[in-house]
């Protein structure tokens, strides 16, 4: 007899096994693969499509040991799933239910002993009494997202986390290939290193490549074994066009389907008869009968108009498209969106899936007035998550027949009894296709069933190649990025505020991780001086140290208040300025908006959040404030954001896809074309637009072609256009290096612009343009005339900023808040200015590595410029009179990119506007009367501020006197004394011991006189002034320092006002003939300035004052003009009035006393003149009179907009009045509800 073949449910215990026997008919075969794998506690990383079962092939043996547990086991989490999305984490904890409870019931019938199994799910949206709850009394599994276990692990609960037997990380190649990715294998190196052992890693993908990079990066060594159960994917997707020719819409009748088509009749199920859409104007599309492409230039704003219900129209046919206006009739949605809505209509469930949160909730909006109803609601990440709940589970119980979602939906979420997916424009690459339109039939063994409708012709193309290579399974690869500067920094400080770590510690856990196990010690020793505040110039010494780095005893530690700011700005998430929306001012949050949209709003305004529409009470320092506002119109709302690029792969897809069918007729490509994934439709616009390019240009740009075109726009000036597909992440570093090489050697003035479709140049007032040699760069050379480029450009500013704010240089919250985003744009610009003199400066390191690397593939730049060499791709040169068909999306995109070209909020350009053009303002300075611009008294309070002498300024702790030194230079213990809390002051010998001790401060002899200074600023005190050093330095410090004396006047310029050249020569004990040239250097460099500044002296002084501190005095100054004219108290005015008499040669006293007595029942002036009122004297022999127009009832009511005499008087004495001097005469004014007295000439 033969033994009987062992089954993988054999190691189960019998709860378990008897549970899963009786729902299911058998394992999967990632199941059956997976669990002897995760039995033996190996590592795994498990691949198998959509809705095979790979969560429960992850949990079951997790549940089943857990539940075998003795009921008085230690607390604390015994397994941690990780999910990239809310939505899935909260998916999943609904999703472990079944089998939690089948398999406990399971094992009381058979009288098997099986403890609870208890989870929580912490994310961002876990209230804080549940947080509290969890601390103290944990369960069993905690389901969480990166980020959250990154607070955990920062927190006191982190000590629930050391009993973590098992990892399990969802959807791993979403997070992969991210700085979030980054950041979550740190964190899971801190988790490992605080568990008592090292926890079982369960990876969980249904589309990654290459499996084996993502399992290094599962556990950073490579060992995970590769449950590999990937399968033909079981998808039926098919591309859709409802036009017959898309390029020309205004053209052709659009044949929508008969409202008996799209809705059953009324007297079945009680629905109203649809609306027409409401029109193009929902749309950030206008007519392009090739479309917009995606261009990596804009700054991705998603725009919008205003929306305004119209009333249906309908001809005599009956067709509800019989009256479209011109504009509507040249767009594709009044022929999308009624296919759209019969889909939906004739489904179960649907979710629309588009590309940005804007058109989601612009498509939903016309979909229901097409309805009649609230068929469907929108979904995105800008959604709160309470509201996007309620969304779900109403599709679910199947009060909504469908969502309008991004990529909130995207990943592993169930969805319930989801039978169809729309996708509205390509999904960009055939991973994301098959992980949106898995989404149908998520039940094993189901075909997942989808439909695409491409929004113009490029799209199209585009589309149907996706949609090929999502049928055969052919993903996309993925690259990790590696050495993340950034984010090191901030899981360092994370690390160290919970500490103290070893170097050589702290450098091992760092190493563990995949991402960083390249990491040197140059670069790791970089960031560590960054964090502990040694800087490569004396102007970064406004930047907060985060740690403090012994470097005898090799130790890290926290500096006070690092913990705060690393765990209220954790993550890697960038800050988009985003408001969150609340129903009043303690409601429930319902969503987000983009601060630019914010600032475009005003109290009483409409817009639309998730197919609801919502009036906006009030806008506070980070917060909106809404009611309700149902059935009224309101603007569609925008948000910026970065679109996918599409990746090489699908672009030499694409190329040779337009080789193929560009070589066959018209006739046999159409043919040709029946067995891809198209509609007939489809199959006529695709071959159109092939056809139509190639009569234009003659040619086809393709995997073996690029084609050069040019041609004269609008204006006369020459456009030239590279069109290949290989996506932007080739033509944005092609589109760099061609602007540095045409503008340096050429001599050309040019414009440049990307997007996936090619590269176009515009060359303004030029007759002449270069030649096709000029675009083919050589390989060698490419990267070095991208850098060259680069550090100029928006993006690189871009990636500054966020990688500032990642290593915590320029934190996005304080104690006191949210940045606002301008701001945040400002402090990085300024500090960008600084910071790209040091090519060594880890921030500015990692902006160039995230752009050359995570943004641009240059190896794949490189390599095409290499094919091109060899005549492996060839250039097609051709000139056209106007764009061609290929060529009319790169122009439209250029338009687009130029028009928002630098499109900051408008509070920021503001902002910008302020400042003095440098050639200007150094003219300005030299004019005496500059100095009647600025006040001594200001001069000395701003100075004052900067010397850290005002109370508010004052050091507390030994931290802050260490920031003092930084920051002012050396100073001696009376002075150190005199900018300490004064309750304080006494504990400042023991504070100066405690940094003496830890080599944080040492005692030097600066200008003749014993002071203390900082640690980091001993080499440049020793190269400028020969000062002695006491022993026993870490050779870190003795370095030498480049232009030693200049560091030291930059800080004396920009801690103080405006200074002669004895003032810092008296300070650092040196001839004031030595510092003259430096100075003067300085001056030359624009990093000084010179002139006359301080008010009472006479003939030109010989002083200079840092640009910063200029800013820094021309700001206070005008802040103090402005608080002359400060509002004051109604007290404030009637007591500067009563010594006023009512005097007038040309009036009565009863006319006058009818003006006093109506201005004192409150009504308020818009404006006063001096002599105006009454005849004060001052006037011209009085001539100036007083007359009231509004003593009347009706007067007085037509001023107050009341209409009773107490309610009036309540309501404009409520109105404040300023006042201002200007040349000796006081002038009034208030700002109430309208002229009440108006003066009057005789």
């Amino acid at each position: 007899m033969t033994a009987a073949t062992p089954s993988p449910l054999d190691a189960f215990g019998p709860g378990t096994r008897a549970w899963f026997e009786a729902a299911f008919a058998a394992p999967t075969r990632v199941q059956r693969d997976g669990w002897p794998v995760i039995a033996r506690g190996d590592d795994a990383l498990l691949i198998a499509p959509t809705g095979s079962g790979k969560t429960l092939a992850a949990f079951l043996w997790c549940l089943d040991t857990i539940g075998r547990r003795p009921p008085d086991d230690a607390p604390g989490y015994r397994v941690v799933y990780i999910s990239p999305l809310k939505a899935l984490v909260y998916d999943v904890e609904r999703n472990l239910r079944t089998p939690l409870a089948g398999i406990a019931r399971t094992a009381q019938r058979l009288g098997v002993d099986h403890r609870a199994v208890r989870v929580d799910v912490r994310t961002g949206d876990t209230p804080p009494d549940a947080r509290r709850r969890m601390a103290r009394d944990p369960g069993d599994i905690l389901v969480t997202t990166p980020e959250s276990l990154y607070l955990l692990l920062g927190s006191a609960a982190r000590e629930n986390l050391v009993t973590v037997e098992t990892l399990i990380i969802d959807e791993i190649h979403a997070l992969a290939p991210t700085k979030r990715g980054a950041h979550l294998a740190l964190s899971v190196a801190r988790l490992a290193h605080d568990a008592r052992a090292r926890p079982q890693r369960i990876g969980l993908s249904a589309t990654v490549r290459p499996a084996a990079e993502v399992a290094r990066f599962l556990t950073g060594d490579g060992a995970a074994t590769v449950v590999d159960a990937a399968e033909p994917p079981h998808i039926d997707v098919e591309i859709i066009v409802p036009l017959e020719d898309m390029a020309r819409p205004s053209l052709q009748r659009q044949v929508e389907p008969r409202r008996s088509e799209l809705v059953p009749q009324v007297d079945e199920v009680g629905r109203r008869e649809p609306r027409r859409s409401q029109g193009l104007d929902r749309y950030d599309t206008v007519s392009q009968p090739d479309g917009p492409a995606r261009s990596g230039a804009t700054n991705g704003r998603e725009t919008s108009l205003d929306v305004h219900a119209r009333p249906s129209r309908e001809d005599a046919s009956g067709d509800l498209l019989g009256t479209l206006t011109p504009q509507e009739r040249a767009s594709v949605w009044p022929a999308i969106e009624p296919r759209i809505l019969e889909l939906v209509l004739a489904h179960r469930s649907t979710i629309v899936f588009v590309n940005s949160r804007g058109l989601a909730e612009r498509l939903a909006g016309a979909l229901n007035d097409r309805a009649g109803e609230p068929l469907v609601r929108a979904h995105h990440g800008s959604i709160a998550h309470a509201q996007r709940t309620i969304i779900e589970e109403q599709l679910k119980h199947g009060e909504l027949r469908g969502i309008v979602a991004t990529s909130s939906l995207e990943l592993g979420i169930d969805m319930g009894a989801v039978d169809l997916v729309v996708q509205v424009e390509s999904p960009d690459s055939a991973a994301r296709g098959l992980q949106r339109i898995g989404r149908a039939g998520h039940n094993v063994g189901e075909i997942s069933k989808g439909k695409v409708f491409p929004k113009h012709r490029g799209d199209l193309l585009e589309a149907t190649v996706v949609a090929r290579r999502m049928q055969l399974g052919l993903i996309e690869a993925i690259t990790l990025p590696r050495n993340t500067l950034d984010v090191l920094a901030q899981q360092i400080v994370a690390m160290c505020a919970m500490q103290q770590w070893s170097l050589a510690d702290l450098s091992r856990l760092v190493r563990s991780s995949y991402t960083f196990s390249g990491l040197t010690n140059d670069a790791l020793h970089g960031v560590l001086d960054m964090l502990s505040g040694r800087y490569p110039s004396t102007e970064l010494a406004d930047l907060r140290p985060r740690l403090t780095w012994d470097r005898v005893a090799n130790t890290l530690e926290a500096r006070r208040g690092a913990r705060f700011i690393a765990l209220v700005n954790g993550g890697t998430i960038p800050d988009r300025g985003l408001y969150t929306v609340h129903v009043g001012p303690d409601g429930p949050r319902v969503g987000e908006l983009d601060e630019e949209m914010v600032y475009e709003s005003r109290p009483g305004d409409t817009f639309i959040l998730g197919a609801s529409t919502w009036r906006v009470q009030e806008i506070t320092r980070d917060r909106v404030i809404v009611s309700p506002a149902p059935g009224q119109p309101g603007k569609m709302p925008f948000w910026h954001g970065d679109g996918p690029g599409r990746p090489l792969e699908t672009g030499r897809a694409i190329g040779a896809f337009v080789r193929e069918v560009g070589a066959l007729t018209p006739a046999a490509a159409v043919k040709h074309l029946e067995a891809w994934p198209l509609d007939a439709l489809a199959r006529q616009n695709l071959v159109a637009y092939l056809t139509e390019q190639r009569e234009a240009t003659g040619t086809l740009p393709t995997d073996q072609a690029i084609t050069v075109e040019r041609f004269r726009d609008e204006l006369g000036d020459w456009r030239v256009c590279l069109l290949t597909p290989f996506g932007a992440r080739v033509h944005a570093p092609w589109a760099l290096a061609l602007e540095s090489i045409l503008t340096r050697r050429a001599g050309f003035e040019v414009q440049a612009m990307w997007s996936d479709d090619g590269v176009v140049l515009r060359f303004a007032d030029s007759d002449e343009v270069p030649d096709y040699s000029q675009l083919a760069l050589e390989p060698e050379e490419v990267e070095d005339l991208v850098i060259e480029r680069l550090g100029s450009s928006a993006l690189f500013a871009a990636t500054f900023r966020e990688s500032a704010a990642r290593a915590l240089l320029l934190p996005r919250r304080s104690a006191k808040g949210r940045a606002p985003l301008w701001q945040q744009r400002l402090r990085s610009s300024r500090l960008l200015a600084v910071a790209q003199r040091f090519p060594s400066f880890p921030i500015v390191l990692e902006s160039y590595r995230q752009c050359l690397q995570d943004v641009f593939d240059l190896d794949a730049l490189r390599e095409i410029l290499g094919q091109i060499r060899t005549r492996e791709v060839r250039i097609e040169e051709v000139e056209t009179a106007s764009a061609s068909p290929f060529a009319r999306s790169l122009v439209f995109a250029f338009v687009a990119a130029f028009l928002y070209e630098g499109d900051a909020p408008l509070a920021e350009r503001k902002a910008l506007a302020l400042a003095l053009d440098r050639n200007l303002l150094r003219e300005l300075l030299g004019q005496e009367q500059l100095r009647d611009l600025l006040d001594a008294a200001v001069i000395a309070e701003v100075e004052a501020e900067l010397q850290r002498l005002v109370p508010e300024r004052h050091a507390s702790h030994p931290d802050a006197v260490h920031d003092l030194l930084r920051q002012l230079g050396a100073l001696s213990e009376a002075e150190l004394a005199r900018r300490c809390d004064e309750p304080r002051a006494g504990a400042l010998a023991g504070w100066l011991a405690a940094l003496v001790q830890a080599r944080r401060v040492v005692p030097l002899r600066v200008g003749g006189e014993a002071r203390w200074a900082a640690v980091e600023d001993v080499g440049r005190y020793r190269d400028a002034l020969g000062a002695m050093l006491p022993s026993g330095l870490p050779a870190a410090f003795l370095a030498a320092v480049e232009r030693p004396l200049e560091g030291l006047m930059m800080r004396w310029a920009r801690t103080h006002g405006p200074f002669v050249t004895e003032d810092p020569a008296r300070w650092l004990g040196l001839p004031a003939e030595a510092l003259q040239a430096v100075l003067e250097a300085l001056v030359a460099a624009g990093r000084l300035l010179e002139g006359g500044f301080t008010p009472g002296r006479i003939g030109r002084e010989s002083s200079r004052s840092g640009r910063r501190s200029w800013r820094v005095f021309s700001a206070a100054g005008t802040g103090s003009i402005r608080a002359g004219a400060a509002p004051g108290g109604s007290s404030r005015w009637w007591g500067s009035s009563r010594g006023w008499r009512c005097r007038s040669a040309s009036s009565s006293g009863a006319s006058c006393r009818r003006g006093c007595r109506a201005i004192s029942r409150g009504c308020s002036t818009s404006w006063a003149r001096r002599g105006w009122w009454c005849g004060s004297g001052a006037g011209r022999s009085g001539r100036r009179t007083a007359r009231s127009r509004s003593t009347s009832a009706s007067g007085r009511r037509r001023c107050c907009r009341s209409s009773g005499r107490t309610r009036r008087r309540a309501r404009c004495t409520r109105r404040s009045w300023t006042t201002s001097r200007r040349a000796g005469r006081r002038f009034w004014s208030s700002s109430g509800c309208g002229p009440v007295v108006r003066r009057s000439r005789r």
